[in-house]
């Protein structure tokens, strides 16, 4: 298991830049709004301030974690009234850094993404 260490440094979402203004954070985890590549007219970012293993890695340590993303993913899209039209909830991985970046929430305006549909496919 990937030891769990406090993530203070959120330049590698900002290109090297200082972060946007936060729209939600708390002692878990950080909110902001994609600025640098937007994949649709809502999208926005929840990243712990923990620095997880990949999912495929992660223990019932960060289930509690996991989980508290999630329900804040679900309160932001109910202020922004991504309820009425849906949303995407996608988890964000960094293979290369083996860990997990953060959770993206698009408004359902993802028409230009096509789902993995064989090897190699990307969203």
């Amino acid at each position: 298991m990937a030891p769990v260490v406090a993530q203070t440094n959120f330049s590698d979402f900002f290109g090297g830049k200082a972060p946007p203004r936060f729209i939600f954070e708390d002692e878990q985890c950080v909110v902001f709004d994609e600025e640098l590549s937007p994949q649709a007219p809502v999208h926005f970012v929840i990243v712990p301030r923990k620095i997880i293993p990949r999912l495929c890695h992660v223990t019932d340590d960060e289930e509690q974690l996991l989980g508290h993303m999630l329900l804040v993913a679900r309160t932001i899209a109910l202020q922004r009234g991504l309820d009425r039209s849906g949303y995407h909830v996608i988890v964000d991985e960094d293979h290369r850094a083996v860990r997990l970046r953060g959770i993206h929430v698009f408004g359902r305006a993802l028409h230009h993404m096509l789902w993995p549909v064989g090897p190699g496919a990307k969203l």
